[in-house]
């Protein structure tokens, strides 16, 4: 065999072993960030990419719209279909060979607000609300009066004292069966309650940050459950 033919040869082994791992490649993953809502349409960011508005029904990088409004929007990627809140962002996995694929657990990703907040929903003991991460607050904290609408039990919790932007607050510590924050789920956290109408946003503390890995990339910030 000559070098031109055996070039030739070379060539096609290469191409097609090149052509086997493609078949068999797991697609990229999609990050989703919702940067507005509204009724029927939402301005979404796909892969850290300009953020376009797009309808019900309509499709971007792969992404559709399934409906939208003001409080959440339901995308799908391949088959898979998930919940949005207003700068909530998530990731979902690619497929192999056409197939669907779970997307494991790559962590919970968010946006920081117009104020530099991370935020998202989430639920003390099945009870929905909205937190706000802070790494400033020792515990998984919200107020009487939350608690009171949410019918959550605290009053035989054991008494303390919280610092708060006005002063010194009562604070009743219990340990919340399961605090959820987006997908994250976690058994027994510690909580406070304090009396009176603050914080007006519940506040995802240490109590709750310590048994995740955080991690901060500018305006974006990624938790993941330890296991």
């Amino acid at each position: 065999m000559n070098i031109q033919k055996r070039k030739s040869v070379l060539g096609l082994i290469v191409f097609s072993l090149w052509l086997a791992l493609a078949k068999n490649a797991v697609a990229d993953d999609v990050a989703i960030h919702a940067v507005a809502l509204f009724n029927d349409k939402a301005m979404l960011s796909i892969n850290g990419g300009k953020a376009k508005i797009i309808k019900n029904g309509e499709t971007l990088s792969g992404v559709t719209l399934i409906s939208a409004s003001t409080k959440e929007a339901v995308v799908e990627v391949n088959g898979q279909r998930e919940i949005l809140t207003l700068n909530s962002a998530i990731t979902l996995a690619g497929s192999v060979s056409g197939q669907q694929q779970p997307s494991g657990d790559e962590g919970v990703q968010l946006w920081a607000d117009d104020l530099g907040f991370f935020r998202s929903t989430g639920s003390i003991n099945g009870q929905q609300m909205e937190f706000l991460v802070d790494t400033g607050a020792n515990l998984v904290v919200l107020s009487s009066s939350l608690a009171n609408r949410l019918g959550i039990e605290y009053r035989n919790g054991q008494r303390g004292t919280a610092t708060t932007a006005s002063g010194l607050a009562s604070m009743y510590i219990i340990e919340a069966r399961e605090v959820r924050f987006d997908k994250i789920v976690l058994n027994s956290i510690t909580t406070g309650v304090v009396e009176g109408d603050y914080p007006l946003v519940p506040l995802l503390g240490m109590s709750f940050l310590e048994r995740v890995d955080m991690n901060r990339s500018g305006n974006m910030m990624v938790l993941k459950k330890r296991f």
